[in-house]
């Protein structure tokens, strides 16, 4: 952290970039950041790949997350990676981190140290329990948005304090957050429990497209583009979906692969055991993640040879298991 705050001295404008469909983590822990930054003096610019998600618009209280434009100009003095293990985890905006002032901040144990500084914790719980850290560092206390922002991400990539990566330091940041007088009950309501009515029938699709395998320890779901045109380019909606399959009773690893419009394969995993680590299926294909929650994007196989590859590796693991 020491690095960090040395950079900073000379700077004067920074932008802050989370990772391409960017989650309550990604979010929360961008505009925690940002808050940070301009309590410090900085100019500070959020710039995401797409529109924030609707369940998350409420955090932006000070107006500070943009959507990149390729008509707009990304000139700062320092670029911070959020939450994102790799490069192309940025998206569009990939350009735009560039110079030998860049911060690549996150928790994911697959990270691959892109930037000319990295400050990587994989013992926590996600990256905003490391902004919560840099708070406390620079000695700046916790307004009700910064809160609201941190416990957002941490609650986020826990699953609200439900996943095997919950620490005792998560629940104890938690109940300072707490403190401050932010409604947990209104944010997990938000975060958690409000569905629009399309991703209900989002839910509906997926579990009609849902098939077991290995004795159902392998649940698969399946989404062409047509499956889900009704969503009108809404991916936030997908959020959550892969859920599904790995709640289903004796499961063991949930997936969800789904069709883009570009062509692309898109596959979510999640595992509910630390015995099958599904970050790295989603390293070995470009990804990654953590043990129990991952993913990758596909672009060299059709959708066919992407279902086979998905059965063909977990067969190895769930065959006898």
């Amino acid at each position: 952290m020491n690095n960090f705050k040395l950079s900073l001295q000379n700077a004067e404008s920074i932008i802050v970039l989370p990772h391409v469909s960017a989650d309550g983590d990604a979010i929360g822990s961008s505009l925690a950041m940002g808050y940070l930054l301009k309590t410090l003096g900085k100019n500070i610019r959020v710039v995401m790949d797409e529109p924030v998600p609707d369940k998350y618009a409420f955090l932006d209280i000070e107006n500070l997350l943009e959507t990149y434009s390729i008509e707009s100009l990304y000139e700062a003095d320092i670029y911070i990676a959020l939450d994102t293990g790799d490069i192309k985890r940025l998206g569009n905006r990939q350009h735009i981190f560039k110079g030998n002032s860049t911060w690549n901040i996150d928790h994911h144990k697959t990270n691959d140290g892109f930037a000319t500084n990295n400050f990587i914790d994989i013992t926590a719980s996600s990256t905003g329990e490391i902004i919560y850290m840099f708070y406390e560092y620079f000695n700046v206390g916790f307004d009700k948005k910064a809160a609201e922002a941190i416990f957002t991400a941490i609650s986020t990539d826990t699953g609200g304090l439900r996943y095997s990566n919950t620490t005792p330091a998560s629940m104890r940041i938690c109940a300072e957050l707490l403190e401050t007088g932010i409604d947990i009950a209104e944010i997990t309501h938000r975060v958690f429990d409000m569905t629009p009515y399309q991703k209900l029938l989002l839910k509906a699709v997926a579990i009609e497209n849902m098939r077991l395998h290995y004795s159902g320890k392998l649940a698969l779901i399946t989404l062409k583009n047509e499956d889900y045109a009704f969503l009108m380019g809404k991916d936030e909606y997908f959020d959550g979906i892969v859920n599904i399959a790995n709640n289903t009773e004796g499961v063991l690893a949930g997936v969800l692969m789904r069709e883009t419009q570009s062509g692309e394969i898109k596959v979510n995993m999640r595992s509910s055991t630390d015995d099958i680590d599904v970050a790295v299926f989603a390293n070995l294909n470009g990804g990654g993640g953590h043990i129990r929650a991952a993913g990758f994007t596909s672009q060299n196989r059709d959708f066919n040879q992407v279902y086979d590859h998905i059965i063909d590796y977990f067969g190895k693991i769930l065959g006898n298991a």
